[in-house]
């Protein structure tokens, strides 16, 4: 028997985060566009990134609009990892 032909997968490259913040349970970047924090939170989710410990273990990580930002007049948009 023949075996199946591998099922081609694209690799799409992650945005540039402007800022990144490591802490203890999980880490923070932050994107120039909602749009570039949106693609890192589809990386996040297929890639089951979760909090690691602490009062939120196991929530998923991805797009939090709760750590959105302002620096220097201009908004920073968050996404967890």
């Amino acid at each position: 028997m023949a075996p199946k032909p591998r099922k081609k997968t694209t690799v799409s490259a992650a945005p540039t985060p402007v800022e990144v913040d490591v802490r203890i349970c999980f880490g923070i970047k932050w994107f120039a566009t909602e749009a570039e924090a949106m693609a890192q939170h589809k990386i996040e989710r297929k890639m089951g990134s979760t909090y690691n410990g602490g009062w939120f273990h196991g929530m998923a990580c991805g797009r939090d609009a709760s750590w959105d930002k302002e620096v220097d007049g201009k908004k920073l948009f968050a996404c967890t990892f």
